[in-house]
């Protein structure tokens, strides 16, 4: 593929490519190519244990200078308790 030799590793629905470096051997591209992966896949997943983490033990940071403007609810008095006829 693009005038290198390459190695290609198919599962889990992915299709992985690297080319084989000059003087490195199939099998050892095959395993540097599962070791990168590898690598990638387990600092994806340790990056979202840490957000859970930090999303549980740590409160929503306050909004300087923001301000929320509710309109009052008008309140309910004895006419809106009683059914309709």
């Amino acid at each position: 593929m693009e005038g290198q030799l390459q190695v290609e590793a198919h599962g889990f629905g992915i299709c992985l490519r690297t080319p084989v470096l000059p003087g490195e051997s199939p099998v050892s591209a095959a395993d540097r190519l599962v070791l990168a992966e590898d690598q990638r896949r387990r600092a994806l997943h340790n990056a979202w244990l840490r957000g859970e983490r930090l999303a549980q033990t740590a409160p929503p940071p306050r909004l300087s200078g923001a301000r929320v403007d509710l309109q009052p609810e008008p309140e309910a008095g004895p006419a809106a308790m009683e059914p309709a006829a």
